[in-house]
């Protein structure tokens, strides 16, 4: 069976300002994304096929870093050395090779292993970055600069037995549509638990009789543990003027939901 490879955009790491890249090479991994469930005290063992899908030889680096979601909840992220956040993994990791030649076309695994220290509890985060020099550009001086480019295996590490998967919302706020202006519901979310939750959700909009009048998804929310985040869902669609119920339901991820019902007037 033919092994699936994702192909992750690059983060340029640009070294000057105007620039070129005369030679550029990318590489793909077979898992950007890696969830685990490892009980406390206890190994785990796993690897990420690596690719080189271009026709020249490619310096591949590996490295650790800690990541936290940026604020804001849209999912974006950001990095930092290894172990400065009490939520980071990265030291739990190891992992070989660390500097590798990938040949033209060629496939190479890193194979990485993760020791769980007993009493943690919940979850926690980290990644492997593959780091490669696309090539060389000329900055607005005439000087040649290399540009290195990178990417990451995000690791989501849940300690068995010990999840926590709880939160709140602090807070629903609705602006039903009026003519041309869409219905707004600004969400705010708070993560009590001790592992991240992306807070996804849909809504139902009803009439008196309870006919459904519209659907939706709500925008997603993204948390670790003790954080607060608002999202903002945008319903396009036009409704009859009156009252109406709007259902709103929160997914927690396992089965858990939160619920909220408004009622909106349209003049």
């Amino acid at each position: 069976m033919k092994r699936l490879f994702f192909v992750l955009a690059m983060t340029v790491i640009l070294l000057g300002a105007g620039f070129q890249i005369s030679e550029a090479s990318t590489i793909r991994i077979s898992h950007p994304k890696i969830e685990l469930e490892v009980e406390p005290g206890a190994t785990y063992s796993g690897e990420i096929g690596i690719e080189n899908p271009d026709p020249g030889d490619v310096k591949l680096h590996s490295y650790t870093e800690d990541w936290v979601y940026a604020a804001g909840g849209t999912g974006e992220k950001n990095f930092s050395p290894a172990g400065t956040h009490p939520l980071s993994c990265t030291n739990w990791i190891t992992f070989t090779p660390a500097d590798e030649v990938l040949p033209p076309f060629g496939k190479s695994v890193t194979r990485y292993t993760i020791k769980v220290p007993e009493g943690a509890k919940g979850g926690y985060y980290s990644v492997i970055f593959f780091e490669t020099i696309l090539g060389n550009s000329v900055n607005e001086e005439g000087v040649n600069v290399l540009v290195a480019g990178r990417i990451g295996a995000l690791f989501f590490i849940h300690v068995k037995g010990t999840v926590e998967r709880s939160g709140e919302l602090t807070s629903v706020k609705v602006d039903a549509p009026q003519g041309n202006k869409p219905m707004q519901i600004e969400s705010t979310f708070k993560n009590t638990g001790n592992v991240d939750i992306t807070l996804g959700g849909s809504l139902i909009l009803m009439d008196a009789q309870g006919k459904v009048l519209g659907r939706g998804d709500l925008a997603k929310i993204y948390t670790l543990p003790g954080t607060t985040e608002t999202r903002v869902t945008q319903w396009v669609g036009r409704l009859p003027k009156g009252k109406h119920d709007l259902l709103l339901t929160y997914d927690l991820g396992a089965g858990k939901t939160l619920v909220k019902d408004e009622i909106i007037s349209v003049d």
